[in-house]
């Protein structure tokens, strides 16, 4: 019986330890839940709590415009000889300054050389035989007129005295006093269109010759700077190979496409800025300078036009393929006092801001407000420059958030007023 009351004993006293524990995971579980939801009470409390944020007032220009990806490009003129043959000599280096008409280069000329002296010995031979011949013809035309004159006085005279001939023989003379003229002018046909033909076949073989001679010199058709050389003295190529690209005039344009939705707000002449990806804190003023008029149509049956614009003092620092984005004005409102759009508020139809005067007090101040973009806004009277407006921040939720990331991924920014 004692053995049975100790084994009893210890059993109650392990189960209740069970017990105690299971009480004990239950409330930690409990607790560990009330703390989480509290913190995320504590942590939604706050962020509906209002957040500001400050601005200064600030002189800048408003811009309104469509914008759009594109690509700087040189105007380029590439240079090829107009024979095959093997570079002689290059007077010129990459990066120089290229006049009008300059010599870039010279190909080895002996062959052409030679070619052009052959073909003025024929064309001389040509003539010394065309001469000749043309002599020739003129003593037979001579020749002829005197014995074509002789046949008219014989058939003159025998028609004076009809009667001492027969009407057969006068028939005979007349018909060849007849193939005697007809002779005379075949001849003098002939020796007029020799004559006028002269020797085209002989100094057409001269001039081609002439033109494959000049053609081993390369000049430069434009002024500009010498870009690339592709090959050196002493190589070969033939008349299909680029040798020389001169940027012409040092002109440098911006190229971008634009949707035939909004083609119809872009006109030559049109201001526009360039801002390129790999000079950040450089922007750029051009004008468009082309319209494609052909469409081009993508993968995705998108129709665009292809826009050139000419960019104003445009650096060295430009390079030619590099990246940039365009801005094609549509309006704009040069170094004008703006604030946030966000910071203006309508209090009982008035345009109010909240400004921090000298002693760090926030007080409301009634303005006038001009242009807007959208993300700024012209100050028209109401506030100095450099002064500073208070303004709460708009609460982003997550879905907020997804949607302007959706947003920013559309190529072409619009701007809506």
């Amino acid at each position: 019986m004692k053995i049975i009351r100790d084994w009893g004993l210890k059993e109650f006293i392990k189960q209740k330890s069970k017990k105690s524990l299971g009480i004990a995971l239950i409330v930690a579980i409990a607790l560990t839940g009330g703390t989480t939801y509290w913190l995320q009470r504590q942590s939604a409390d706050k962020s509906s709590e209002p957040q500001y944020e400050q601005a200064q007032v600030k002189k800048e220009d408003i811009i309104v415009g469509l914008d759009s990806d594109g690509t700087i490009d040189f105007s380029k003129v590439k240079l090829r000889f107009g024979v095959r043959g093997t570079i002689a000599e290059i007077l010129v280096a990459e990066g120089d300054e290229i006049q009008k008409g300059q010599i870039i280069a010279r190909l080895d000329d002996r062959d052409y050389q030679d070619q052009y002296q052959l073909a003025l010995a024929k064309l001389q031979d040509a003539q010394d035989d065309d001469t000749i011949s043309l002599l020739d013809s003129e003593l037979k035309i001579k020749s002829m007129e005197a014995d074509l004159e002789k046949l008219r006085d014989e058939y003159k005279e025998m028609e004076t005295i009809s009667d001492a001939y027969s009407t057969n023989e006068l028939k005979m003379k007349k018909l060849e006093l007849d193939n005697k003229e007809m002779e005379y002018q075949n001849l003098l046909k002939k020796y007029q269109l020799d004559k006028s033909k002269g020797l085209d076949q002989n100094e057409l073989q001269v001039k081609m010759a002439k033109e494959d001679l000049e053609d081993t010199i390369v000049y430069a058709p434009v002024s500009g700077v010498l870009l690339n050389l592709a090959n050196k003295a002493g190589e070969s190529l033939t008349d299909e190979d680029d040798f020389a690209t001169i940027h012409e005039n040092k002109t440098i344009k911006a190229i971008t496409k634009v949707i035939e939705y909004d083609i119809g707000q872009i006109k030559v002449g049109q201001k526009v800025y360039v801002n390129v990806e790999a000079l950040p804190d450089k922007k750029f003023t051009g004008v468009v300078s082309k319209i494609n008029a052909l469409p081009e149509e993508d993968s995705s049956g998108l129709v665009n036009y292809s826009v050139e614009m000419t960019i104003k003092d445009p650096g060295p620092e430009l390079k030619d393929g590099m990246t940039c984005s365009v801005s094609f004005v549509l309006k704009e409102v040069a170094d004008c006092l703006t604030v946030p759009y966000k910071a203006v508020k309508m209090v009982n139809g008035k345009q109010m801001v909240t400004v921090v005067d000298e002693k760090g007090q926030q007080v409301e101040r009634q303005i006038k407000t001009g242009f807007t973009d959208g993300t700024s806004v012209e100050v028209l009277e109401g506030l100095k420059n450099g002064e500073t407006v208070i303004y709460a921040k708009p609460i982003t939720t997550k879905t907020n958030a997804t949607q302007q990331k959706t947003n920013s991924t559309s190529q072409t920014k619009r701007v809506i007023f």
